[in-house]
């Protein structure tokens, strides 16, 4: 009776795993995106950028916000040096000599009760100005057409707006990451775009300034361990509207992390923040984790049946993936990479899991939360 049991629930988890991805690669050919025509002027805007020893990406970052071809009179780039221990704010220094619309502002501690990037962008907000506020991360390299897509895509009642990002990275270890994060945003997207309130990538987002402030700012919330998130969820609450966008122009590239243990660590912040996500989130996160769990059990119990489920799952999650790609205008990956990727998703989610469940603190930017 017990291995029925086991046989009738594996089942069920592995059919309803089809039916969503089916139902994303519905969602996927429908996918269309508007923007506001280019305004006779532009607005005014910032770019807040945290950074914590990023010695070894921030030229890059700055690099690529420097050619973008937005009005350089129009852009303030405000970047936060969060008590580095490299070189980090030796750069932006640099950087602020020679740009005049560069400034770099050392953070301190306080007793605002916020920490991490939640407290840098705080500190940033005071310097700010203008319609827009573009937030991004210090290890993030955009397209010179980013911010003018983001601007565009901010109607009247949009208070907050979404990018895409993807990871860059050589060798295997940054095409899985690559992979991994292309599959994840086009499942935000897929969500937001079926009306569902999803999240926001913190380090590609635009935030209309009136709602920032409507908020209170990063001041304004609860401290979370992903700020980001909970920025857009209180703006989503005073009844803007939001968006998540997948397109080349607004797809910016970010750095993997190296070795496993930070991976997971990352993985772990990301589910301490996603406490505070609802509910339809967490049963779309069950249904993914137990399939990694439960098919394999299945495949004992009804191997023509495990496998030919897992195998479907693969299919329709390889053709998912391309047609993100597709989207994204990136260069598709190879189906040796589709198969390696199969490996790596099913030992990620597993580890993962059971490492959210450790009792150990998270580790990032050598701080613990």
């Amino acid at each position: 009776m017990p291995v029925m049991i086991l046989f009738w629930i594996s089942l069920i988890i592995g059919l309803v795993y089809l039916a969503i991805q089916i139902w994303q690669l519905i969602t996927l050919q429908r996918y269309r995106l508007s923007y506001l025509p280019e305004p006779e002027e532009w607005p005014e805007i910032s770019i807040l950028i945290a950074a914590r020893n990023e010695e070894d990406n921030i030229k890059q970052c700055l690099d690529s916000l420097l050619e973008m071809d937005y009005p350089a009179d129009k852009i303030h780039i405000i970047c936060g040096n969060d008590q580095s221990n490299d070189n980090t704010g030796l750069i932006l220094a640099e950087y602020a000599v020679k740009y005049p619309h560069i400034k770099a502002i050392e953070i301190q501690d306080d007793n605002s009760g916020l920490k991490a990037k939640a407290r840098v962008m705080a500190q940033l907000e005071a310097f700010a100005k203008g319609e827009f506020y573009l937030i991004t991360d210090a290890d993030i390299r955009v397209k010179p057409q980013w911010a003018k897509f983001m601007v565009r895509s901010m109607e009247k009642e949009t208070g907050v707006c979404s990018g895409t990002t993807v990871v860059k990275g050589n060798g295997a270890w940054g095409k899985m990451q690559e992979m991994d994060w292309a599959y994840f945003m086009g499942m935000l997207n897929i969500i937001s775009y079926n009306g569902v309130p999803a999240t926001a990538v913190g380090n590609n987002m635009v935030v209309r300034g009136e709602a920032y402030h409507q908020v209170g700012g990063y001041k304004g919330i609860q401290f979370s361990i992903t700020e980001d998130y909970k920025l857009y969820s209180e703006i989503c609450k005073k009844g803007w509207k939001w968006k998540n966008i997948m397109q080349k122009e607004v797809t910016a590239y970010s750095a993997p992390v190296f070795g496993i243990g930070t991976l997971l660590h990352q993985r772990k912040r990301w589910l301490s923040g996603g406490r505070e996500l609802p509910w339809y989130w967490w049963l779309l996160f069950g249904v993914f984790g137990l399939f990694y769990f439960l098919i394999p059990a299945l495949i004992f119990i009804q191997p023509i049946t495990g496998l030919i489920i897992w195998t479907m799952k693969w299919a329709l999650q390889t053709i998912l993936i391309a047609g993100i790609y597709r989207l994204i205008d990136e260069p598709k990956p190879g189906l040796f990479n589709f198969l390696v990727y199969e490996i790596f998703i099913t030992a990620n989610t597993i580890f993962t899991a059971i490492f959210a469940l450790l009792p150990l603190k998270t580790n990032w930017k050598n701080r613990h939360y």
